[in-house]
């Protein structure tokens, strides 16, 4: 379930990303009113899936640290990879997916 809770948090990061003005990934940035509400549901449910392995506090410290990295990755892969978004999109859900599949943040009963 925490590899879940990541991808929720990786589909909000890009989407997020994605409607900024600022993007070069795609041609037009995507409404930000309904990215960002989408933003806040996928947080909280990932936090809230967290929530079921750590604690409230330690769960949201993870959605934080998760968050910031994966927004510091979009702009490093974004500024490389001009109009590919899909590329960006798959390398995301691969690096973030193999973090947490190889242990980086695992439950320990």
């Amino acid at each position: 379930m925490i590899f879940v809770g990541t991808l929720l948090l990786w589909f909000a990061c890009f989407f997020s990303y994605l409607s900024s003005n600022k993007q070069r990934l795609i041609d037009y940035s995507l409404p930000k009113y309904i990215v960002w509400i989408g933003f806040v549901v996928a947080v909280a449910l990932a936090v809230s899936i967290f929530t079921s392995y750590y604690g409230l506090v330690v769960a949201m410290l993870i959605a934080l640290l998760l968050i910031m990295a994966m927004w510091m990755i979009l702009v490093v892969i974004s500024s490389h990879a001009n109009r590919r978004s899909m590329l960006v999109f798959s390398l995301g859900v691969g690096l973030f997916s193999s973090i947490i599949l190889l242990g980086g943040i695992n439950h320990v009963a």
